[in-house]
């Protein structure tokens, strides 16, 4: 199954909040854009949506983390996948 961009940048994000071992964990959205394999200017459309959405929350410029509703939706993707 192919996931869209946001749906990958969302499991990117989850990703590096689960290795940091804090799934609030603010990361810079374009290093999470990068894992997501996406392109910077793909990054500000993406990430707009996503706080529009209440997927991902802003902390300063360019930090972004998860919100339960964003966990959520991650752990069903991932679910998708297994």
């Amino acid at each position: 199954m192919t996931h869209t961009k946001d749906e990958r940048y969302v499991i990117a994000l989850y990703r590096m909040a689960q290795e940091a071992g804090d799934v609030e964990q603010a990361f810079n959205r374009y290093v999470v854009g990068d894992k997501a394999g996406l392109q910077p200017k793909g990054v500000n459309a993406i990430c707009k949506l996503l706080v529009q959405a209440n997927f991902i929350k802003k902390r300063g410029e360019e930090e972004v983390y998860l919100t339960p509703h964003g966990e959520k939706l991650a752990l069903r993707l991932l679910d998708e996948i297994q």
